[in-house]
């Protein structure tokens, strides 16, 4: 990105949030791959010059929304990455990626649209999920250990099958808000469904 990076000051980081607002709605209303950078332009009201000054592309702007996905991921921490899984526990990490993906719907899901067609971010949206599976694989570890979940299972195949169902169910229910059967009542019945499934698998129920 050569100018969102290059342009110093309030009023240049303003502007760039701006247009990162701006490409929110149009990614929301419109998908990412279908979205045009006049349309982020108008929606922002800014000239296309100006959009230009700060992203090349829309690649650009996505890159940099999510970039503030991944500071606010940092930001709230895991603070007992290795403790084992309790329901209550189970249950608060399941919310915390609901609703931080409820925050950020339009980066997620143009993420997953740009990987189909993009490496770069299919790359990064497999990296930064290896970290979930990793975290959620060493909880799997210590209940082997602890004889409540089946020793035979691959820790990790494990962590990446419960991770799948829970990013899943955000696309599905959350990112494209689709209408059909199965669809939870509410976010604490989608929540609590997923927690409860987690926890049989896991022996924690």
């Amino acid at each position: 990105m050569h100018g969102a990076s290059s342009e110093r000051g309030t009023k240049g980081q303003q502007t760039a949030q701006l247009i990162k607002t701006a490409a929110r709605t149009i990614f929301k209303r419109d998908g990412y791959l279908n979205a045009r950078m006049t349309d982020i332009a108008d929606e922002a009201g800014k000239s296309p010059a100006t959009l230009y000054i700060y992203f090349d592309n829309k690649r650009e702007i996505l890159h940099a929304m999510f970039e503030d996905f991944l500071n606010r991921v940092l930001e709230q921490g895991n603070p007992d990455p290795q403790g084992v899984y309790t329901s209550e526990s189970l249950r608060s990490a399941v919310a915390v990626f609901w609703r931080t993906y409820t925050d950020f719907i339009p980066e997620l899901v143009g993420i997953t649209h740009a990987a189909a067609v993009e490496d770069e971010f299919l790359q990064a949206w497999m990296q930064i999920r290896e970290v979930g599976v990793r975290q959620i694989a060493g909880r799997v570890k210590l209940l082997q250990r602890e004889g409540l979940t089946d020793p035979s299972l691959d820790p990790f195949v494990t962590a990446s099958m419960l991770s799948a169902m829970l990013e899943h169910s955000c696309y599905l229910w959350l990112g494209m808000n689709v209408e059909g059967i199965g669809r939870p009542a509410s976010d604490d019945e989608a929540i609590d469904t997923i927690t409860y499934l987690w926890a049989r698998a896991l022996g924690i129920a």
